[in-house]
């Protein structure tokens, strides 16, 4: 079944890095993958409002710049990439960066997002760019893969699936990552982050999510009593895992406002494993 992959660029090496990712793990996939670039000048300060410049001739130089950056990429994929099962179309949209994100999942049913931790602007080290964190947050129609800048692709041999078993497992959520881990032959590593004493929902969680990875390679491990960045940070180093999976629930009333950090913040920042971001 063809598959429709999102690779958003703004032409930095970070994205540019996420697009090989992604052509390297759907190499034997049938995809169309859609290159996404906008275009709006960012009014610093006030983080919820971006508006387009005013001045026309700005507007057109970078309408001009946006459409040579994707010719420059079809070029470069052209020459890079001869695979019959791919397809590449470029879109340069003048909206908002997640406004466009959106627009182009809705309208093209996009199955999977793949863009870098973090783009060219200067966002602080160890953190994942506002972005990235903004798609997470607000794009629940498919999953998101984040692909670090120092990730050089390696066909995943081990998947790790961090939970609590506290939220009911949907379908939805982890038919992804199954798809991931049937197509690489890889193993799904269930990192519970539970107490060793599970509530019987906590149980009842764990037992459907054996069920769905009956047909999969899986084991679980657990690291209770640890904080969520420690036990992953040590655990993907220690188990040399590929990539590292979660649930990426609605943000809380709290986190919407900043009061409270984005799950994949808690996570931490992962600079040589990419992150892939379920959603319901």
């Amino acid at each position: 079944m063809k598959k429709k992959i999102l690779l958003t660029t703004d032409f930095s090496k970070n994205s540019w890095n996420a697009i090989q990712y992604a052509i390297k793990l759907y190499e034997n996939q049938n995809c169309d993958f859609y290159i996404l670039n906008t275009f709006t000048k960012d009014t610093h300060g006030r983080n919820k409002y971006t508006l387009l410049d005013p001045d026309e001739g700005f507007n057109k130089l970078s309408e001009k710049r946006s459409m040579q950056g994707l010719g420059d990429i079809m070029v470069r994929l052209t020459f890079e990439n001869d695979n019959p099962n791919h397809r590449f179309y470029t879109l340069s949209r003048s909206n908002l960066f997640l406004d466009a994100v959106q627009e182009v999942v809705k309208s093209l049913q996009i199955d999977m997002i793949v863009m870098g931790a973090k783009g060219m602007a200067n966002e602080p080290q160890g953190k994942y760019g506002k972005n990235t964190l903004a798609v997470i947050e607000n794009v629940r129609k498919c999953p998101v893969l984040i692909v670090p800048r120092q990730v050089t692709f390696n066909q995943p041999e081990e998947i790790v699936l961090a939970t609590n078993f506290s939220s009911d497992f949907k379908v939805a959520e982890i038919k992804y990552l199954a798809e991931i881990a049937k197509m690489t032959n890889a193993k799904i590593q269930v990192l519970s982050l539970a107490n060793d004493y599970l509530t019987p929902q906590q149980k009842k969680n764990k037992v459907y999510l054996q069920k769905f990875l009956k047909d999969i390679n899986h084991s679980f491990s657990v690291r209770p009593n640890l904080k969520t960045a420690d036990s992953l940070s040590s655990f993907a180093g220690i188990e040399h895992s590929d990539m590292i999976s979660y649930i990426a629930k609605k943000p809380s009333f709290w986190e919407k406002f900043g009061f409270s950090k984005p799950v994949l913040s808690k996570l931490g920042y992962h600079e040589n494993v990419p992150v892939l971001a379920l959603h319901g």
